[in-house]
């Protein structure tokens, strides 16, 4: 028999936990440093109970060995077993880490060395379906589950539950909540202590009211959430988050009882059944639509003017040029936008109507990162004419950590980008990113040439002064300005990986 693992025993300081875990990823949102990562998993995920077990017991033993897989750094990241490793890190510092414990020394941990990854996954879903150690709370295997239904896995799906399809409900409504729930969202879900977690359970129980709150789900085999209304969803989830937070002792009995619960959410905002907005008739009997005028479209990603005027007209806008899906730079094209005026290059070839502006980014890439895409959402929901100070200064911070999630996150042939030796030079200070470095190195893999001038003619230096220099104030024209410029770099960054990569010299990732 093929042994797919081994045991020894390694260094605690050449054990790393796994940020990306499954089973708090999503749920943890703090900084990368391991000091943080281990108070999180002593209060959060009830480590700290492990660590007064081993003191109690006077030992770590073997057959808890924790599971891990090399590294490209040569120290071993553990998938399975963060709670114990973070136990034991904390018990080296107990004092760091308020724990009341001694000291208690220990050099070495047991661990089970997988060299396949997929291997490793799927003998991690059979020992935690079989909770032979600890069963992951609810909303840690839904994300879980959700993750293997997207990869296909439906027999590793089966193992776990024998009701795939209510975690694939959860973990989906997770993804979609958290966007605009956020911190206090995630609080709320996570077990926690006290009163402040644990309310999964509530959220979903609230399923039974979703076509009245934005959102529905798919049917077998899918199961998934469908957004059919994003302003309304929104709008439920803030409201819902909120009340929680106030209401900190609800109790699924008090869901269960009321069926009209989704009501006491029109005091926090959201009105599950609102009046249906009353046109008053026009002075003017003409039933023809005039000419011009503004109308709003159904599409909250883009707003169409309606006007019939001249585009030689434009100039006498203060507003930068509308963003227009006719001069876009296609695979062919050499143009260089002028990210530096009003005239924008969107980043789609396909024709649209004259006068259409974009208010959003038209994002192609799949399983794009919660926090991200709170951020993306922030910059954009910010109002140029009120604050345009606060939106150029945003607009740079967006465009760093699109980059950067894109750089680190985008493989060829198995090989991050990040990790190949173009991208070096940016790297050379870990943890720290030099950003200018890395900018420069991205921009340099573009083939296109009006993209690739697009990129490099992005101002970081007019955004630098206006944060920087109270000398110089941001006015919401040039906000608006770097707003359009901006949508067309993050359409080419965030689009689907496969045209993203065709769409870099990937000669060069090595």
């Amino acid at each position: 028999m093929e042994k797919k693992s081994k045991l020894e025993y390694i260094k605690l300081e050449d054990l790393k936990l796994d940020i990306n875990n499954p089973r708090f990823a999503e749920l943890y949102k703090g900084s990368t440093k391991e000091e943080d990562l281990i108070l999180y998993l002593l209060n959060e995920e009830a480590a700290e109970e492990i660590a007064k077990a081993i003191v109690k017991k006077n030992e770590f033993y073997e057959d808890k060995a924790l599971w891990v897989i090399k590294d490209i750094d040569g120290k071993y990241s553990v998938r399975d077993g963060n709670r114990r490793c973070a136990a034991v890190k904390a018990l080296q510092l107990p004092g760091r880490y308020l724990l009341a414990e001694n000291k208690m020394p220990i050099e070495e941990l047991p661990v089970y060395i997988y060299e396949d990854e997929v291997e490793l996954k799927s003998r991690i879903a059979e020992e935690h379906a079989a909770s032979l150690f600890r069963s992951w709370e609810r909303i840690a295997k839904a994300l879980h589950i959700l993750d293997l239904a997207n990869s296909g896995k439906s027999e590793e799906i089966s193992s776990l539950d024998s009701k795939p399809g209510d975690f694939i409900k959860l973990g989906s409504f997770y993804k979609e909540a958290v966007i605009h729930g956020d911190e206090e969202f995630r609080k709320q879900i996570r077990r926690g202590r006290g009163k402040t977690g644990g309310k999964t359970i509530i959220y979903e129980r609230l399923f039974r009211d979703a076509k009245l709150c934005g959102y529905k789900f798919k049917n077998s085999p899918s199961f998934k959430i469908e957004i059919t209304d994003e302003k309304k969803f929104k709008s439920y989830i803030i409201a819902l988050v909120k009340y929680i937070k106030d209401n900190p002792d609800i109790k699924t009995s008090d869901v269960d009882n009321d069926r009209n619960f989704i009501k006491k959410l029109k005091d926090y905002g959201f009105d599950s059944d609102p009046k249906p907005l009353v046109l008053q008739p026009s002075s003017n009997d003409n039933s023809e639509t005039p000419s011009t005028g503004t109308q709003t479209s159904e599409n909250p990603s883009e707003t169409n003017t309606g006007t019939s005027q001249s585009p030689n007209n434009s100039s006498e806008t203060p507003n930068a040029e509308p963003l227009s899906d006719t001069n876009i730079p296609n695979s062919n094209d050499n143009s260089t936008p002028d990210l530096n005026s009003g005239n924008s290059a969107p980043a789609s070839s396909s024709p649209n109507k004259r006068g259409t502006v974009k208010k959003y980014p038209d994002i192609k890439r799949k399983q794009l990162p919660s926090g991200l895409k709170a951020r993306i959402d922030e910059y954009f929901d910010i109002d140029s004419n009120k604050m345009p100070n606060s939106k150029i200064a945003m607009a740079r911070v967006t465009y760093e950590c699109v980059m950067k999630y894109v750089v680190e996150n985008t493989k060829h042939s198995n090989i991050l980008l990040s990790n190949s030796g173009h991208f070096g030079t940016a790297y050379k200070k870990r943890p720290h990113t030099d950003f200018d470095e890395l900018n420069k190195k991205f921009i340099e893999l573009i083939l296109n040439v009006g993209f690739k001038k697009a990129f490099t003619n992005f101002d970081f230096e007019k955004m630098h002064q206006i944060i920087h220099n109270y000398h110089v104030s941001g006015t919401s024209h040039i906000a608006e300005q770097i707003k359009n410029n901006l949508i067309v770099l993050i359409e080419f960054m965030l689009q689907d990986i496969t045209d993203l990569v065709n769409s870099l010299d990937i000669s060069k990732i090595k």
